[in-house]
């Protein structure tokens, strides 16, 4: 008889498993599970395992509440596909980690160097292009963002 046994250790592990492995009833729009593995975004639907990303530098997928989205880490920056891969746009205006999405699927919140230097938590639409709303520390909030470029990459492009 087989078995497999995966051992999570501390809660860093389980927060982990918790982000590799985005799917739940909750996501009423979809059955996916999506996840990455090697720097890949993919989903498992109804046992069939679709490809979503092009090159190997993503991470950190996260589904939408309504099944419809997921937020990803591509190069550093976070951002937003539609469930079947179309529609890869960048959202965060800076170099961030843990993507999460708000309750309604319309804002996507992620961990970023606050105004104190410090790790900080942002708040951005979907459409991309605009400024991250610091929503912690508190004390960043009435507080421009530490400045910063807008990163801009399409997955897959190289310099030639």
């Amino acid at each position: 008889m087989n078995r497999t046994t995966i051992t999570l250790v501390g809660l860093a592990a389980a927060a982990g498993l918790g982000s590799l492995l985005a799917s739940s009833p909750a996501h009423a729009g979809t059955t996916a599970t999506v996840y990455a593995s090697a720097g890949v975004i993919y989903t498992v639907d109804h046992g069939k395992t679709v490809r979503l990303t092009e090159d190997e530098v993503n991470s950190q997928p996260s589904l939408s509440p309504d099944g419809k989205r997921i937020a990803y880490v591509h190069n550093n920056t976070v951002w937003v596909m539609r469930v079947n891969g179309a529609g890869k746009h960048q959202v965060s205006d800076r170099t961030g980690t843990a993507p999460a999405w708000t309750p309604d699927s319309t804002r996507v919140t992620y961990t970023a160097t606050s105004c104190t230097g410090a790790p900080g938590t942002f708040r951005v639409g979907l459409a991309g292009g605009t400024t991250s709303v610091p929503v912690s520390p508190a004390v960043c909030r009435d507080q421009a963002p530490p400045q910063v470029g807008f990163i801009t990459d399409v997955p897959g492009d190289q310099p030639a």
